[in-house]
């Protein structure tokens, strides 16, 4: 491909606010463009990396014997109604009306749709078990969508359903996904951890989590939002623990200065979701992120965080008694806030401190949970714990008969048993280039880089000797069936390096005049910058042999 007939859309400079690198990178090299919030245009060259990753995880699943589908997105809303998800899921899912006034939703995921086919199409156990697969975009209305691909209303995803007759079966499918998925993020270059997971609204009795860490970092330790502690091949789940107020001595109007010097500081939010109270303990100047209230047991969408009226008038009649408020509310700590002695507590937007307050382990009223949005950009440790911003990038469940006994109808004396299986193909993407990219822009790996190899020329239309070798390369490559890009802009070179490094293509091929004339070819490898100088008759094995 010759970049005159490959319009490249990179820009220089990069206005948007994003605490996300892959977020800048990905306009910054041209891949995506933003059409509105949550929904992102694919340029061509964000296509064929789109393309390059989606071609690697269909050949992985091919391998295990998954059969390849195709769900329709549009869904009939009945079938989430009989499976009781239509009102769980919340205002994520989308919903409307077609010309005959009947009710349909943008899939979020296929659970009713894949058990309405499969019971439509058995009638025998002999015919399990059955594996399928289908890469398809998928919607969900998130409420604050950001992050760039991280977290959109739109994304692709590959979700993969088996079926079995056993649980001994499907079992064994559930390890074989397992391992499947290790080698799709280990051929994608990745940094990851596995964390056994809650199962939330999928359902199951057992669940992993498929984290990448924003930055690469050799730990002990990983924490992910739903509570749950890992420990290399090994597992710790931190029970509940269960606290109270004592000591309550005396209420204070705020004082700056005071509130300033404490350290022991904890605010207290106050939300409800449906006819349910909640109150959120989490450290002085601490944020909250609302997608880990959302994975908690128990809790339903979507939440609402009462305003300073309604606060107030909650705690008109509680003023002297914060055990008597908390009896009525379910009450979920964070975690930093267990080990502080003789804390203060402040209500969001009411001027009123509480001070000399202290935790007892007896009464059966709180739950510890991981609260608080974490800064991108800093490592968070407490308590010898490391804990580090994540992506999740695939998720499978052992979900069991959930949605089989209520929506297939199979007259089986045994009970069908499913797995769901998926991966976030779009997200999958930005947290590759969290993990891979240097001051000059995104480093791709040869499985997934939109071109293998940069031809970069120096004077190509000045110099007659360049241009000659410059053509003779391109050309052997192609015939070799090279995935190559030739960049001829007539442009300056220093925006040509620029570019190229920025769309972080793995392999560059510098051809200069002083190097033909001495019967070199320069060679540059983009991930650690090394340079070779290569006589040009060796450049074409070479270059095969980096590759394969």
């Amino acid at each position: 491909m010759r970049t005159s007939n490959y319009n490249l859309y990179t820009i220089k400079n990069n206005s948007m606010n994003s605490d996300t690198i892959s977020y800048k990178l990905m306009l910054k090299s041209g891949m995506i463009r933003k059409l509105n919030s949550g929904f992102y245009v694919w340029l061509p060259i964000g296509l064929i990396i789109l393309k390059n990753v989606i071609k690697l995880i269909r050949k992985e699943m091919n391998k295990i014997n998954f059969l390849e589908i195709n769900i329709p997105i549009v869904q009939p809303a009945n079938l989430w109604k009989k499976s009781k998800r239509f009102n769980k899921y919340g205002l994520e899912l989308i919903k409307f009306y077609d010309r005959k006034k009947k009710l349909f939703i943008l899939s979020p995921t296929n659970e009713e749709i894949i058990n309405k086919i499969i019971s439509n199409e058995i009638n025998s156990y002999k015919q399990l078990p059955l594996k399928f697969f289908q890469i398809k975009t998928k919607f969900r209305d998130e409420i604050r969508p950001n992050l760039g691909v991280i977290r959109s209303k739109e994304f692709i995803m590959k979700d993969a359903y088996s079926f079995h007759n056993n649980k001994e079966c499907l079992k064994k499918i559930y390890n074989n996904i397992y391992k499947t998925y290790i080698k799709i993020f280990k051929r994608l270059g990745l940094f990851f951890n596995i964390i056994k997971a809650n199962s939330g609204e999928i359902g199951g009795n057992l669940s992993h989590e498929f984290h990448t860490l924003i930055k690469k970092k050799n730990n002990n330790y990983n924490l992910n939002k739903n509570n749950k502690i890992i420990k290399k091949k090994k597992y710790y789940i931190e029970k509940n623990r269960q606290i109270i107020f004592l000591n309550i001595l005396k209420k204070k109007k705020i004082n700056k200065k005071f509130k300033l010097l404490n350290k022991n500081l904890i605010q207290i939010i106050i939300a409800k979701f449906k006819n349910k109270n909640i109150i959120l303990l989490i450290p002085k100047n601490s944020k909250i992120n609302i997608y880990k209230i959302y994975k908690l047991n128990n809790i339903n969408k979507p939440i609402i965080f009462l305003k300073k009226k309604e606060i107030k008038k909650i705690l008109i009649k509680n003023l002297n008694s914060i055990k008597h408020l908390f009896l009525n509310f379910i009450i979920i700590a964070d975690y930093n806030i267990i080990k502080m002695k003789n804390f203060i507590i402040k209500f969001n937007n009411i001027k009123t401190l509480f001070i000399n307050l202290n935790w007892i382990k007896k009464s059966k009223l709180f739950y510890l949970a991981d609260l608080l949005n974490y800064n991108i950009k800093k490592n968070y440790i407490k308590n010898n714990l490391y804990i580090n911003k994540s992506i999740e990038v695939g998720h499978i469940f052992k979900i069991g008969n959930k949605y089989s006994k209520i929506i297939n109808k199979c007259n089986f004396k045994k009970k069908i048993n499913m797995g769901c299986y998926g991966i976030g193909i779009t997200r999958l993407i930005a947290a590759i280039i969290e993990q891979n990219y240097d001051n000059k822009g995104i480093i791709w790996t040869n499985e997934i880089a939109p071109f293998k190899i940069s031809i970069l020329p120096i004077n190509l239309y000045k110099n007659k000797l360049v241009n000659n070798i410059t053509e003779n390369i391109y050309i052997n490559l192609c015939k070799k069936k090279i995935n190559v890009i030739l960049d001829d802009r007539k442009i300056q070179i220093g925006k040509i390096f620029n570019d190229i490094e920025l769309l972080g293509i793995p392999h560059l091929i510098i051809i200069s005049n002083k190097n033909c004339r001495n019967g070199f070819i320069e060679y540059k490898n983009r991930s650690n910058s090394k340079i070779i100088f290569l006589k040009k008759e060796y450049i074409i094995n070479f270059i095969i042999h980096k590759i394969i």
